[in-house]
């Protein structure tokens, strides 16, 4: 595994900085572990997504699952990036933010009626719709007072990706969407529908995606399903063609933004409604590290465990998904030779190992630091309090500033709600 250290994430005289702030410096005046993010990294990576989409008219919404702290949030409205979301939480969350209700869309698979209330009076934008039965209940919501509220049909293009089984969402048996066949029938049943006005598409198909072929494959089906509603006199005015784009966790692979651009630039030749991509990982993964103190190295063959002061409830993915982040010492002075350990938390279970034989400075020491890198997207915001621990601290680095976005929430205030 490579180490992919970005331009704002780097060692300087063998210190792992963020912009200008040393982590150990962070680190004497923040307890560990800690999220820690670089402004500068997350205004990069958008600029790059812009750079890519843009020239191509492509409207670009962020997929708040990733990341969404408010601060985080409100750099994004500041850049001017409409927002994907998946609750009534993460609507509450944009708002007070400041983005634009119009700039945002409701995605996802089980929205509750009182969800879609609070989002139809809030004006929501766009409502991509999951389900027959989503669609009938927001049918039932719907009325002279909510004006005509726009509303996409997420369909299943069916299309296999290469990545792992629990962040595939475009193939059959997959809970989201609607089989691409009952879109027809669904446009015709609400042609006439006063106050619902169906006039787009909706796909993704899945997460942490390393090619554009599988886009390619399921802009094909889709754009057949558009010629198919127009000969039938529907106008299709937006394309929602998702996100999931790859990035590099230390494999050396990540998908290449300009160059899925280009693809669906030209796969979607002649269409002339509005396009959306939705990137969530791609704009805050390399911007984030958790920070974590080494608690113990526990001598044991066949290799020493590090045992850190960050679990697994901190950072999920390497449980939930066996994947794998780039594990570096903060302070390399005496990197000469390496040593092969299992990387583990103080969780009671044997699924909270972030990484087996897993190369290191024999030099490391109880006390000292490790960073793991590419935490900003489905790091914090996926963690929880498993085993009564705190919620961690995050924290914004701008330059030589550093601020508390996030404090720690520990479990003597979490104990007070259950009094």
């Amino acid at each position: 595994m490579t180490s992919p250290l970005t331009e704002h994430i780097l060692y300087s005289e063998n210190q792992l900085h963020i912009e200008s702030c040393s982590i150990e410096s962070i680190a004497t005046k923040t307890n560990t572990p800690f999220y820690c993010y670089s402004k500068a990294q997350i205004l990069t990576n958008i600029q790059r997504c812009k750079t890519a989409f843009n020239p191509h008219g492509i409207d670009i919404h962020y997929a708040m699952k990733a990341n969404s702290n408010i601060s985080i949030l409100k750099l994004i409205a500041e850049q001017g990036l409409g927002v994907d979301l998946v609750s009534s939480g993460e609507l509450l969350r944009a708002q007070a933010a400041g983005i634009p209700e119009k700039s945002m869309i409701f995605s996802g698979v089980g929205k509750t009626s009182t969800e879609l209330t609070l989002a139809i009076a809030a004006g929501v934008g766009q409502f991509n719709v999951e389900s027959v039965e989503e669609l009938e209940l927001l049918a039932t919501l719907a009325t002279p007072h909510t004006g005509a509220i726009c509303a996409a049909l997420r369909v299943n293009p069916d299309v296999a990706v290469d990545t792992h089984k629990n962040i595939t969402t475009g193939r059959k048996g997959n809970k989201f969407g609607i089989p691409i066949e009952q879109a027809l029938s669904l446009y015709q049943r609400y042609a006439d529908h006063p106050w619902i006005k169906l006039s787009g598409l909706a796909m993704h198909i899945g997460s942490q995606i390393q090619s554009a072929a599988p886009y390619c494959q399921a802009i094909d089906k889709l754009m057949a399903l558009v010629e198919k509603l127009e000969e039938e006199d529907f106008s299709i005015d937006s394309l929602d063609l998702g996100g999931g784009f790859g990035v590099d966790y230390g494999e050396g692979a990540s998908l290449d933004l300009a160059s899925v651009a280009q693809e669906i630039a030209h796969s979607t030749a002649g269409f002339k409604g509005r396009i959306i991509i939705e990137p969530g990982r791609s704009l805050l993964a390399s911007a984030g590290v958790l920070v974590s103190r080494i608690t113990y190295i526990k001598e044991a063959q066949p290799n020493p465990f590090l045992i850190l002061d960050a679990a697994m409830n901190d950072l999920m993915r390497p449980a939930l998904y066996q994947a794998s982040h780039p594990i570096v010492p903060t302070n390399t002075d005496n990197d000469s030779c390496m040593r092969h350990y299992d990387v583990v938390g103080p969780i009671c279970e044997s699924t909270d190992t972030f990484a087996r034989n897993y190369p290191l400075s024999e030099s490391l020491k109880a006390g000292g630091l490790v960073a793991f890198l590419c935490t900003g997207a489905y790091g914090s915001v996926m963690s929880s309090t498993y085993n009564s621990r705190s919620i961690l601290p995050e924290l914004l680095v701008s330059g030589t500033e550093t601020q508390i976005i996030r404090k720690e929430i520990t479990q003597v205030q979490l104990i007070k709600y259950e009094q």
